[in-house]
């Protein structure tokens, strides 16, 4: 096989916690608005990059600026942070400020208010839609 024809080797995605992360592979998807969430502080962004899709699943990173949101989240979601800081606030209260190298989990259907301090945060995540799921 030349080298013309021959098949790529897929290469895993390396993401460090607490590196600056290559963001110019992120596509902006404007204000949190267009994915359902509703600004309740400043004038966030969001943008991702989109790794892997298949069915319900979808892997990548995330990034959102300074600015404070409230998700209904429309998947299952587990992420990691890898640059910034993020402060989540659940329904019943329950509030925690999530750093470079910390995880979460947060189920479809849960409200979430998403709060960025600094610049910016920048997350890896996987997530599963589960349609007609509350």
């Amino acid at each position: 096989m030349t080298s013309s024809n021959a098949v790529r080797a897929r290469r895993m995605n390396v993401c460090s916690p607490g590196t600056i992360q290559d963001i110019s592979q992120l596509v902006s998807l404007g204000a949190p608005e267009n994915l359902g969430g509703k600004t309740l502080g400043g004038r966030p962004e969001i943008f991702t990059r989109v790794d892997f899709r298949a069915g319900p699943m979808t892997a990548g990173l995330f990034m959102a600026t300074q600015g404070r949101v409230e998700v209904t989240f429309p998947f299952t979601e587990h992420a990691t942070i890898l640059e910034g800081e993020v402060t989540l606030t659940d329904e019943s209260g329950q509030t925690h400020t999530y750093r470079p190298g910390d995880s979460y989990f947060i189920q479809q259907g849960q409200v979430v208010i998403w709060e960025v301090h600094c610049e910016r945060v920048i997350k890896s995540f996987f997530n599963i839609s589960e349609h007609g799921a509350e």
